[in-house]
């Protein structure tokens, strides 16, 4: 519906009196009144000036996302304000977003969303369709994590409302992450400039860049494409071993110099690629250096490894003497499998994150 009522072509006027005899009244004047002119210059000036708002609303229109979550079909990318996923809106995928829709469907439950188990049910539905939407393109390994936008109604709130499932990148929980392109288009591999430091929660890794002053729990020193060593068939972990031992080594080795990586107190770690990542084309492996604990869990660290870092509030000890070093060969990295990084908020990011 316009904005703006068509007026007539021509104002309304009465028509002038007739005499009894057929002749014009010679008393009423042959023009219009002042009052009335003024009446209908008023009348053509608001109605350009309507017409004028109205396209310039249009414009304006043309600029803001294009429609709400309820319109969101599979591959739409969406942007939200910060903290306010529930008001997300679609965005031109090539531009920055926060989350690419998998699937979006409206559906009840018998529970708040936000409690553990039926978060868990969620998340294992959103697994699913992200599985039917890229199949052996997406690498569960990779730096995008299956998410979900849950956007319930504020009168119902915990019974029904829309589930939106899809691909994000792993956030702190507090503000999420925004990428460029859709995820099957572009290299999904765990790579970060060297320097780049990864956060910890619950004493484990996450996949989020921090700033190497606050508690993280690795530290990047660089990164090995195997894409040139192999073809086309996923290599073995040994394989990637033999490759990534003696390059990661140097990488890490260039990016401390000229502190030793002993005198650290760190260890140097990296996630092998397994065959799902290999068939979704993820080819780079990220160096990473950190402190691993006897029950599993990881150190904190705070500082940057060639500046001084603390390790769970402590400096680095001194590197033991030759002597004291056992007799099997410490310096070869050792494959790490971390565990799954907790994904974005799945909810209004003012709720608790869920935990690893």
């Amino acid at each position: 519906m316009s904005l703006v009522k068509r007026w007539p072509d021509e104002a309304p006027t009465e028509p002038l009196p007739v005499c009894a005899s057929g002749e014009f009244d010679d008393q009423r004047p042959a023009h219009p009144p002042l009052r009335q002119m003024k009446l209908l210059f008023a009348v053509a000036t608001l109605a350009a000036v309507a017409a004028t708002v109205a396209v310039a609303l249009h414009i304006s229109n043309q600029s803001e996302p294009s429609a709400p979550t309820a319109d969101a079909r599979r591959g739409d990318c969406l942007a939200w304000p910060p903290g306010a996923p529930e008001r997300a809106m679609k965005v031109d995928c090539a531009d920055e977003h926060l989350f690419e829709v998998a699937d979006s469907e409206a559906m009840e439950i018998s529970s708040d969303p936000a409690k553990p188990a039926a978060e868990g049910e969620l998340r294992q539905i959103c697994a699913r369709a992200v599985a039917r939407y890229l199949g052996p393109r997406y690498d569960p390994g990779g730096r995008f994590v299956v998410g979900m936008v849950w956007t319930p109604p504020a009168s119902n709130r915990q019974l029904s409302g829309r589930l939106m499932c899809g691909l994000q990148l792993a956030s702190d929980g507090i503000a999420s992450v925004g990428f460029r392109g859709r995820v099957a288009d572009q290299d999904q591999s765990s790579v970060w400039p060297a320097g780049t430091c990864l956060g910890i929660r619950d004493g484990q890794p996450t996949e989020v860049a921090v700033d190497c002053a606050v508690p993280h729990a690795l530290e990047i020193t660089g990164a090995i494409d195997l894409s040139t060593v192999f073809d086309q068939a996923a290599p073995s972990t040994a394989a990637q071993d033999a490759v990534v031992r003696d390059a990661c080594g140097a990488a890490t080795s260039a990016y401390l110099s000229p502190v030793a990586l002993d005198a650290t107190g760190l260890a140097l770690r990296y996630q092998p690629i397994d065959e799902a990542g290999w068939v979704a084309g993820t080819r780079r492996i990220a160096c990473r250096i950190g402190s691993a604990k006897p029950d599993g869990g990881w150190a904190t660290l705070r500082g940057a490894a060639k500046t001084g870092v603390l390790i769970d509030g402590q400096p680095a000890a001194a590197p033991p003497t030759p002597a004291e070093l056992p007799p099997a060969d410490v310096t070869a990295p050792v494959v790490e499998t971390l565990p799954e990084s907790p994904s974005a908020q799945p909810f209004p990011e003012s709720a608790p994150p869920p935990a690893g």
